[in-house]
C-alpha cells in the first residue's frame, strides 16, 4: 500500500508522524492503521482512473513491479495480503497473473467493489486467511505486516501455512537503512512519541532473519523508492521537487540511491519444500 502514488495527494499523511529509533528498529508515532483509516484515505482518491492507470503501467520504470514479473509463476494463484485498494491486483492480473486480493477494511473493500466490481478483492485479515493449507503458489505483502505494535511473526506464520512448499513470499516493510540510520546517529529520532503506534521501520538483517526463522530460504532482497525516502526524511528534498527541475532531481537520487538505500525493503523468500519439524 506504500510506494504508489498515482494521484499526487494534496499533502502526504505520514508528515503528521513522528518517529523514534528505539530497540534496532525506527517505529512511527500519531495514529492506528486500521480500518477506518484506510477508509478515510482512499475514499477521497479512487476512482476509476487508478485502475486503469493500474492496467497501463509500464513495469519497465517501476522496480517493484518488474521483481513482481520476474518472480512470479504465470501458471500459478498468488495472494496479495493486505492488497489495500487492489493497485497490484489489478496491475498483475493485466499482465496475464491470476491474482486476487483481501483486505481487512471492510469500508475500502466496499469502495472497491463499487469503483472495480470485477476485481477479485474481498474482506479477509491477513493473520487468519480463509483458505486451507498449502492454497497459494505465491503470497505477497506489501507494507502490511510492519503495523503490529507486537511484530510481525503471525503475519509471517500464516503466510507460510496458505503457501504451497516450495511457494514463494514477497513481502515489503519499511526500510530503517543507511539515510535513516545516520538521522539516528544524529539524534534527530529523540522525540518523545506522541499518539498511537503506527508502524515499524525493520533494519535488513533483522527482517531477513525473522523471515528466515519461519522456514522461509531467502532469495533476494531490494531497497526500494529512493526518491520516497527523500521525499520523508528531508525537508530540502521535498523543496527541490516543488521547483522546476524537479523531474530532474528525482531521475539523479535514483540514480546515485537506487538499489543503496529506499524507503521500503522487499524480501523473495521460498517456503521449504520439506514439512516441518514439530
Amino acid at each position: 500500500m506504500l510506494g504508489i502514488a498515482i494521484n499526487k495527494p494534496r499533502s502526504f499523511y505520514w508528515q503528521a508522524y513522528r518517529k523514534r529509533a528505539e530497540n534496532g528498529r525506527l517505529s512511527w508515532y500519531g495514529g492506528k492503521a486500521d480500518d477506518r483509516f484506510w477508509g478515510e484515505h482512499w475514499s477521497a482518491r479512487l476512482g476509476t482512473q487508478y485502475y486503469r492507470d493500474a492496467e497501463r503501467l509500464d513495469v519497465r520504470h517501476d522496480e517493484q513491479a518488474r521483481i513482481f514479473v520476474r518472480e512470479l509463476s504465470p501458471g500459478g494463484l498468488h495472494l496479495e495480503a493486505g492488497c489495500g485498494a487492489g493497485f497490484w491486483v489489478a496491475a498483475l492480473r493485466a499482465r496475464g497473473f491470476q491474482v486476487e486480493g483481501i483486505e481487512y477494511s471492510s469500508e475500502l473493500v466496499e469502495l472497491v467493489n463499487r469503483v472495480k466490481p470485477d476485481l477479485p478483492v474481498r474482506a479477509g485479515d491477513a493473520l487468519r486467511i480463509d483458505c486451507p493449507d498449502c492454497h497459494y503458489d505465491s503470497y505477497i505483502s506489501i507494507g502490511v505486516v510492519e503495523h503490529r505494535s507486537e511484530g510481525p511473526e503471525p503475519f509471517l506464520e500464516e503466510a507460510r501455512r496458505v503457501l504451497k512448499p516450495g511457494g514463494k513470499m514477497l513481502i515489503s516493510v519499511p526500510f530503517f537503512g543507511f539515510a535513516r540510520r545516520l538521522k539516528s546517529l544524529l539524534g534527530l529520532y529523540r522525540g518523545t512519541p506522541e499518539g498511537a503506534f503506527f508502524q515499524y521501520g525493520f533494519g535488513e538483517g533483522e527482517f531477513t532473519s525473522l523471515v528466515a526463522r519461519h522456514d522461509f530460504e531467502i532469495l533476494s532482497r531490494h531497497r526500494l523508492y529512493p526518491h520516497r525516502l527523500l521525499l520523508e526524511e528531508f525537508a530540502f528534498y521535498r523543496w527541490l521537487q516543488s521547483q522546476r527541475g524537479a523531474r530532474f532531481s528525482k531521475r539523479l537520487a535514483e540514480a546515485v540511491f537506487g538499489g543503496r538505500d529506499g524507503h521500503m525493503l522487499m524480501v523473495v523468500a521460498r517456503k521449504n519444500p520439506r514439512k516441518r519439524a514439530g
